[in-house]
């Protein structure tokens, strides 16, 4: 299926946001999801299902001053 992530297009065979950041290798604890300008809670990753043409932002938390 074909997504948006971080506003690149691309291909993946992930079903669900959780297999998704397992995939592409992104820190699971340090960042916030939002698909279709909608966040989605961290205990919804493994059951929310992923649907072709939708838009996903991984948003990580820095800190400074």
């Amino acid at each position: 299926m074909q997504i948006k992530l971080n506003g690149s297009l691309i291909d993946t065979e992930s079903k669900s946001v959780l297999e998704l950041l397992q995939e592409y290798k992104i820190e699971a604890k340090s960042v916030a999801v939002a698909i279709n300008l909608e966040i989605v809670k961290q205990d919804k990753w493994d059951s929310y299902l992923l649907q072709e043409n939708d838009v996903v932002e991984c948003l990580t938390f820095m800190g400074g001053g």
